[in-house]
């Protein structure tokens, strides 16, 4: 019989190990700490506490070395800053020290499997009320992205034109057409759709999410 898959532990917090022993027991996983695993072993979930020195760090080894385990980390105090940046360093989850069992329960009752990390883009209240491109992510997917508000939706796409490099977001938007400022291609945003060149290629468009307020960019590991 094949031993339970592991719930790997970088924190020593009492209570947040209380909860998660619980919740390794209601979802049939192993809780254990880093020197008591067995190092081959590829864990289900690890739950990284983010007050510990070097925990962004460890953040970005953890995802890195097993891409496709559930990680989460735990703060002791909210603060939004720290929250993404540890989202940014790989975390799927982030919650306060009380509320982490809370949150992990939920994200494995739901059952779905990891599709790619979730970049942080911005607050949906800060884009209350504006149209047209409401935000630029220089790097998000490994190149320029510009986010825009079209309708009620937001629409993430390339922030470059395919035909000499343009920064697309800088030129001129109607009706969910971006014109590129400097000969003029045109694109619908919301498909990514080449609809004038002398561009001939359509732009990429990348999946966004809101969750608790903020809008994320969806990258595929």
């Amino acid at each position: 019989m094949g031993s339970s898959p592991l719930l790997l532990l970088w924190t020593a917090d009492p209570k947040v190990v209380r909860a998660l022993d619980s919740l390794a027991g209601e979802h049939g996983l192993t809780a254990r700490r880093p020197d008591a695993a067995d190092p081959a072993e590829t864990p289900a979930v690890v739950v990284v506490d983010l007050d510990a020195p070097g925990a962004y760090d460890a953040l970005v080894d953890v995802r890195g070395r097993w891409p496709d385990a559930l990680v989460a980390g735990h703060l002791g105090l909210p603060d939004r800053e720290r929250w993404l940046a540890a989202e940014r360093a790989g975390c799927d989850v982030v919650a306060n020290r009380g509320a982490l069992a809370a949150a992990l329960r939920k994200r494995l009752a739901a059952g779905a499997p990891r599709r790619g990390r979730r970049v942080p883009l911005f607050a949906l209240n800060d884009a209350a009320g504006r149209l047209g491109c409401v935000h630029k992510e220089p790097a998000g997917t490994g190149e320029p992205v510009a986010v825009y508000h079209v309708g009620s939706g937001f629409h993430a796409c390339a922030d470059r034109c395919p035909h000499a490099g343009a920064t697309l977001s800088e030129g001129e938007m109607e009706s969910g057409v971006v014109t590129c400022p400097r000969h003029g291609s045109q694109f619908d945003v919301t498909t990514g759709q080449r609809l004038r060149g002398p561009a001939d290629t359509d732009i990429a468009t990348y999946p966004t999410v809101s969750d608790g307020g903020q809008l994320y960019l969806l990258v595929p590991d």
